[in-house]
């Protein structure tokens, strides 16, 4: 009987031992699981509430193009401009509606020079009447404008790209800042020009009747000089 109560009591203990391996592995699970728990919720925590600056992306900026054309030189130069840009919204003035140019971040605008030597209405397109019919409407205050004009520097060297400089006026008078000016010596034959103001023009200047083979190359490095100035 002595025999038979110490196996009893042996079993009885090793059982206990047993159970509480068991109970410790357990609790040893549970204590693991929290801490995976807390250590997540810490990280979520710390994530909504890190530094906004590390969390915001500036979202791109709209930019326009708008143009008008006589001979569809302008149009040509245009779309240089837009494909080295990235630029899908482009389209002669005329069929722009106000809101839509309004809403642009920034706005590229071109024009010829039809009208050489006038006053103002110089470029012979619908810019002429939207420069002083709508645009005086408009409030340009802190927008972006870059301006490109297309003129014949041999035929007219006298008035080369001189609607540009009636663009630049009135823009500038409702507020924009102009990006995109460029040394006045462009390698042109030109004589005159109303569109330079301090030794430059007030934007890119091409001429499709005698240098057609450089637009697109001068399109492609304007465009790179105003990503480097900030206007897109």
């Amino acid at each position: 009987m002595r025999a038979t109560a110490v196996v009893a009591a042996c079993l009885a203990i090793a059982g206990h031992s047993r159970r509480m391996r068991i109970e410790d592995a357990a609790s040893g699970q549970r204590e693991s699981a929290l801490a995976s728990f807390f250590l997540a919720s810490a990280s979520a925590h710390a994530r909504r509430n890190a530094p906004m600056r590390h969390r915001i992306h500036s979202p791109q900026m709209s930019t326009g193009l708008y143009y008008s054309t006589s001979t569809g030189n302008t149009e040509t130069v245009a779309e240089y401009i837009a494909n080295a840009a990235g630029v899908e919204d482009w389209k002669d003035i005329g069929d722009a509606e106000d809101s839509e140019v309004a809403g642009h971040d920034s706005i590229i605008v071109g024009a010829p020079t039809w009208h050489t030597d006038a006053d103002q209405e110089r470029s012979g397109t619908s810019w002429d009447e939207w420069l002083y019919n709508t645009l005086p409407n408009m409030d340009f205050s802190g927008k972006k404008v870059a301006i490109f004009g297309v003129g014949d520097s041999s035929g007219y060297g006298d008035n080369y790209c001189d609607a540009a400089g009636e663009i630049y006026d009135c823009f500038t008078e409702r507020g924009a800042k102009v990006f995109g000016m460029t040394p006045s010596n462009t390698g042109f034959d030109y004589t005159e020009s109303k569109s330079v103001r301090d030794d430059k023009f007030v934007g890119a200047v091409f001429d499709e009747d005698n240098y057609a083979d450089e637009s697109e190359a001068r399109a492609q490095a304007w465009v790179e000089q105003l990503k480097s100035e900030g206007f897109m």
